[in-house]
């Protein structure tokens, strides 16, 4: 039997996961800061993300306070409007910090990218979930005329009207669709990257895993598609509206959680006492470059030239200055 009140359920995956998020990207700190010395743009992004997603949570946990998770019935007027109120800037929130996940991922790839179409396809997702969520955050901030009516229509506090329920679901299956979508596309772009490097098959399969991480959130995003009509139900909206809200925390803290955790080898190497950075080896045919036993050379971005190929001869304590290693990616 389901229960009466699904407050307390949303409420614990909201912690549970806000406290993952949290702790992970902590840890990403201070691998950036104390150990690699190098706190670059997706760090940033990704201390953006974990704010939003506290905005998100803070939202949440106030509508559940407010009477979201129990049957309408339970809840008193006063209540239902600020559950609603919640519930709306929780959406705002959401699209927020799903926007600012793809670009922490996404820049972090780019950081490792070894061929020009690399970049141009991470550059093309992240621009058109740029534009489609702005879109989208616009719909889901105005979809009611005056905004306060979204919360106060139930209590008949004001007149009003709102978008049609096709507009709202329409344009929200679409935002999930290309979530989703940009998800895969970002969960893919590891392998592509490792394809070509000199390293064994295992190597490979472990480097992409840890690069692929950050997108492991598009399997909540596609779990919570089918919860996507909780959004327009009119009906018992606070209790049926849980399943969507609770896959939405789950999508975000865990793909939060998951893009930091692969940032945290040095971390790991660190502890075990391997401080020396792992090498990405590429083979290359430049001209310019005399290719002998025990060289490595590795392409940070473009095609080869002088000034973005590196060449090692022999043992390698430490990599060359400006060089891009596994371990400062």
């Amino acid at each position: 039997m389901a229960a009466e009140d699904r407050g307390p359920e949303l409420g614990i995956i909201t912690a549970l996961f806000l406290g993952l998020s949290t702790v992970m990207i902590g840890l990403r700190c201070y691998v950036r800061i104390f150990i690699l010395k190098a706190f670059r743009t997706e760090d940033w992004l990704a201390l953006s993300t974990l704010v939003c997603f506290i905005v998100y949570a803070t939202c949440v946990v106030l509508s559940i306070e407010s009477g979201a998770g129990r049957h309408i019935y339970a809840v008193p007027p006063d209540g239902v409007a600020d559950a609603l109120k919640f519930r709306w800037a929780g959406e705002l929130a959401y699209v927020v910090t799903s926007l600012f996940l793809k670009f922490t991922i996404g820049i972090f790839l780019l950081r490792i990218c070894s061929k020009k179409w690399h970049t141009i396809t991470i550059w093309a997702v992240l621009m058109i979930c740029l534009v489609f969520n702005l879109f989208y955050a616009f719909i889901a901030a105005f979809q009611c005329r005056p905004v306060q009516y979204y919360w106060l229509r139930y209590p008949n506090v004001i007149n009003g009207s709102c978008l049609s329920e096709q507009t709202i679901l329409g344009s929200t299956y679409a935002a999930a669709a290309i979530n989703a979508a940009a998800d895969w596309v970002l969960g893919l772009i590891p392998i592509a990257l490792v394809w070509n490097l000199d390293i064994t098959k295992k190597a490979k399969i472990t480097v992409a895993s840890i690069l692929a991480l950050g997108s492991i959130a598009s399997t909540a995003t596609i779990v919570r598609i089918p919860y996507v009509w909780q959004l327009a139900h009119d009906g018992d909206f606070l209790y049926e509206f849980t399943d969507l809200a609770i896959w939405s925390t789950v999508e975000i803290g865990l793909g939060l959680a998951a893009s930091s955790f692969a940032t945290l080898r040095p971390l790991v190497r660190h502890f075990l006492g391997h401080p020396q950075p792992e090498i990405l080896r590429q083979p290359s045919h430049h001209p310019s470059l005399k290719r002998g036993p025990g060289t490595l050379l590795f392409h940070c971005r473009g095609n080869s030239s002088d000034s973005n190929t590196y060449r090692y001869s022999g043992s390698l304590p430490s990599p060359l200055p400006g060089h891009m290693s596994l371990e400062s990616v």
